[in-house]
């Protein structure tokens, strides 16, 4: 099926999603637009996800032994040693909680620990990819290149040899996974689905060889959700029917048993709540990695948004401030700022976040016109023509944005329509006689 190996895909770009692909009149960052779908809301799921009593069965088998039992696990369904997976663990965790030095660390020990195996330059993929991903920016694009280039190698020559096969077809996924994100950030579309279909090859190997191995069920399980919300999008793409509840079930049977991507599913279920339109779950899955993970960005920035749409402002903006004390240098967080500040109905603090964030070097033409569109929405709710209507022009003259000739176009009517007087209130209905 030529649509599954974009999904990954697809799905990478909603969830770290461009600023310009965002409207600031819509209540959630929906991947497809709600006028067209035409889906019922999915249930909540109660009760373990599939698998979980056997899972817990082998969690107590192996609790008390040297490693976690997570690390018993792995020997058991994929053959892994524990000491190594105890180590990959310790390296992922690392970088879900942004110590991208210690992470670093960790993967170079690995490589050197165990070499050739790919873990080492798969690590520095990781780290480079995060590092960017904070802010849907290139800014490591050398030193990424060279580790995708160091870990297909690697990969591909131990693939030559027998033994630890599921493994290395898990790890060649994900490098190929990642790697079709990023082409596709680039707009190389069909590179990207060439790396996709690569992708899903390896993943059909692991199920093949490790078929009890959990975290690869993610890629089923976003597959299953998001082939049904856009085929049911879309008269460009057959109804794949609703495979939905197919897709959250393996979403969090990786988040209660993934050894490695658990929080990875974690995240991804927060965006199938968004576009399901249950704010009160997604909030609840987006803390619970703020709570293993309080200063993971990229999970932090959703959180953010995910408060925002449930009305909880000013803890939306502690969000987006715990960020940027994080990391000072988060462009992506001011621009958040400002979309919160035009729902919040404070467009003055909405221009100063718009000018923190114009401030960055580096902006792309398209996300440097949609901050100013948003400068010039903010202006107009001010009635600040002449602001409004220069920060309009500048963000069409940059991005040729159409909602901003659109806004231009209109300023002088929404200006006389302001200004003009209100028409007086209509008299009260006069009583009938003898009332």
């Amino acid at each position: 099926m030529f649509l599954k190996p974009l999904f990954p895909a697809l799905l990478a770009g909603a969830l770290f999603a461009s600023p310009a692909l965002a409207d600031d009149d819509v209540k959630a960052d929906s991947v497809v637009s709600k006028k067209v779908k035409k889906l019922p809301k999915l249930a909540i799921p109660t009760g373990p996800p599939p698998g979980q009593a056997a899972y817990e069965a082998m969690l107590a088998e192996h609790q008390g032994r040297e490693y976690e039992p997570e690390a018993y696990i792995a020997q058991q369904v994929i053959g892994l040693d524990p000491k190594f997976t105890h180590d990959a663990r310790n390296g992922l965790h690392l970088i879900y909680l942004r110590d991208y030095k210690g992470a670093r660390a960790q993967f170079f020990d690995l490589g050197q620990n165990y070499p050739g195996w790919g873990i080492g330059p798969v690590g520095e993929v990781l780290v480079w990819q995060a590092l960017m991903l904070e802010n849907f920016d290139f800014r490591f694009e050398v030193q990424y290149q060279t580790a995708l280039r160091k870990s297909q190698a690697e990969l591909q020559a131990a693939m030559e040899l027998p033994g630890n096969d599921a493994w290395e077809f898990f790890l060649m996924a994900g490098v190929l996974g990642i790697d079709s994100i990023h082409t596709m950030r680039h707009e190389e579309w069909m590179k990207a689905l060439s790396r996709g279909y690569e992708a899903m090859k390896m993943v059909a190997k692991v199920k093949e060889l490790a078929p009890d191995f959990a975290d690869i069920r993610v890629g089923d399980g976003l597959f299953n959700y998001w082939v049904t919300v856009v085929s049911k999008s879309t008269k460009a793409i057959p109804d794949m029917g609703d495979k939905r509840g197919d897709g959250v079930a393996d979403m969090r049977r990786v988040e209660s048993q993934g050894i490695f991507l658990a929080p990875a599913a974690t995240l991804a279920l927060t965006f199938t709540w968004i576009e399901e339109g249950q704010k009160a779950e997604a909030l609840k899955t987006a803390q619970r990695n703020a709570k293993r993970y309080p200063n993971n960005i990229i999970n932090n920035l959703v959180l953010a948004r995910v408060l925002m749409y449930n009305n909880r402002f000013a803890d939306s903006e502690k969000m987006l401030k715990h960020v940027q004390a994080t990391d000072p240098k988060n462009r992506r967080s001011h621009y958040y700022l400002a979309r919160l500040y035009l729902r919040w109905k404070k467009p003055a603090k909405a221009i100063a976040s718009l000018d923190s964030y114009l401030a960055f070097s580096g902006l792309d033409k398209r996300d440097r016109g949609v901050a100013l569109y948003y400068k010039g929405v903010s202006h107009q709710r001010l009635q600040q023509w002449d602001q409004a209507e220069a920060a309009y022009k500048e963000s069409w003259k940059v991005s040729k944005l159409d909602r901003s000739k659109r806004r231009l176009d209109s300023l002088d009517k929404a200006k006389a329509r302001a200004e003009s007087p209100a028409p007086a209130p209509a008299p009260p209905p006069a009583k009938p006689a003898g009332g």
